[in-house]
């Protein structure tokens, strides 16, 4: 290459106009009917853990 410096510029050039001045559209949500009803088992998981452990507060309560 006989002007180095002028393939660089060039380059540069042409990725600064090929580049977009507007923000990309959000990605679009994927499987998030799977991912929410895995957030509400989750919150049912965790309930019934507590329903659990208030029972067995009682239990151990009426045995003292």
């Amino acid at each position: 290459m006989r002007h180095p410096i002028a393939a660089i510029l060039f380059a540069a050039l042409v990725l600064a106009a090929c580049s977009r001045d507007e923000t990309p559209p959000p990605a679009p949500k994927l499987f998030a009917e799977q991912r929410d009803a895995l957030d509400r088992a989750k919150d049912v998981g965790t309930t019934q853990l507590e329903a659990a452990d208030q029972q067995r507060r009682a239990m151990e309560q009426q045995a003292q």
